[in-house]
């Protein structure tokens, strides 16, 4: 069969190219209840699959990074959460700044994106609107695009400049897991790219993932005895410090995603600027202070909760007799500390799910891929 293309203003016919499209990989037999749960239990190995990364391309992309008047990564949900970590790893890494935008508000400030800008499109499909309409205003503007996705030829790739992929095979549920630390590797890589260190990073991500594995055989017990104590809760509240901030507010919405309870994720400072009205006895406040930088401050925020009768879970390096419960991880370099601390929430999200009766893998109301505005 012949198909031919015409212009639709012209009606002279369009000469198309073809390509090989390759289909994602034959998803295997579900062996967990639960695809979340598969995923979850990945980890390890995606983490790694995500390090396997073409060196050059790292090198020339972080060049980029650097010689870029205006850096600005654009995404939505859980992939924004992966864009902020990576703002602070290009702060503290390669000393530069650089600014998260919604990809749905991203349109509002394209006025100030030009040919010095450089775009960091981060989402696990590829094919989300909000991120392709920004991107495609972008790149009208003379911005050079750098993709962040799981999906090889998805439109988000094509329109791409560079594209790096997660490498961690398809994700099934909708809420996304595995796909989320794939893209904190990507973005691990590429700030240490940025000042020549690519070996010695991946060294370390090979660390992670095997601690990654030990939190999950110490806290899967756990979490499960805390789920079904906190099932009946309608109100939950994530807080951390610096880097860790947005992996409370990625635990707030992997929380509220799947087990239909409301969930705030904020920085720990701004419990004080409105949020302590809220806490009431037994409110559950998880608190993500691993030994690192944040520590003693965030420990202050927790005593604030404590006080008005929050019930304290920490997830940390180092126990402290402010938690009601302990959620515990391995000491590592304090930068990669983001790899770790979602895990435990993560499997926290999965088993009050489940302990509230709810399908993990699809979510009401929610869909796998955001292709509308």
């Amino acid at each position: 069969m012949t198909i031919k293309f015409f212009d639709v203003e012209t009606g002279k016919e369009i000469n198309k190219k073809t390509e090989e499209v390759k289909s994602e990989e034959k998803e295997e037999e579900l062996k967990e209840e639960h695809y979340m749960l598969k995923e979850i239990l990945e980890q390890p190995e995606t983490i790694k699959k995500a390090t396997e990364q073409d060196e050059q391309k790292l090198l020339e992309t972080a060049m980029e990074i650097l010689r870029a008047k205006n850096v600005i990564f654009t995404a939505c949900g859980t992939a924004r959460y992966a864009a902020i970590v990576g703002r602070y790893l290009f702060s503290k890494i390669a000393k530069k700044f650089s600014e998260v935008i919604m990809a749905h508000e991203f349109q509002y400030f394209i006025d100030s994106v030009d040919k010095d800008t450089l775009i960091i499109a981060v989402s696990q499909s590829g094919e989300t609107a909000d991120v392709l309409e920004g991107v495609k205003k972008a790149k009208e503007n003379g911005a050079k695009i750098v993709a962040v996705t799981n999906v090889e030829n998805s439109s988000l790739d094509r329109i791409s400049d560079q594209t790096f992929f997660l490498n961690c095979g398809p994700e099934i549920a909708v809420a996304s897991t595995k796909a989320f630390t794939g893209q904190l590797a990507v973005l691990y890589l590429l700030a240490f790219a940025t000042v020549n260190k690519i070996q010695e990073v991946k060294i370390e991500l090979k660390k992670v993932s095997e601690k990654v594995e030990e939190i999950i055989s110490q806290n899967g017990g756990l979490l499960k005895e805390l789920a079904e104590k906190l099932k009946d809760h309608q109100d939950f509240y994530f807080i951390a410090r610096g880097i860790d901030f947005a992996i409370a507010a990625e635990g707030a919405i992997k929380l509220k995603e799947i087990s239909y309870a409301h969930a705030e994720g904020m920085p720990a400072g701004e419990l004080k600027h409105g949020t302590l009205s809220l806490i009431e006895e037994g409110i559950p406040i998880v608190a993500i202070c691993p030994k690192d930088y944040t520590y003693e401050e965030t420990l202050n925020n927790v005593q604030e909760a404590k006080s008005r009768g929050g019930f304290i879970i920490g997830v940390s390096d180092e126990k402290n007799e402010i938690f009601d419960s302990w959620l515990k991880i391995p000491k590592i370099e304090e930068i990669f500390y983001p790899l770790l601390t979602v895990i435990p929430l993560q499997l926290l999200a999965y088993y009050l799910a489940v302990a509230r009766g709810n399908n993990p893998d699809k979510p009401r109301n929610l869909a796998k891929s955001v292709t509308v505005k």
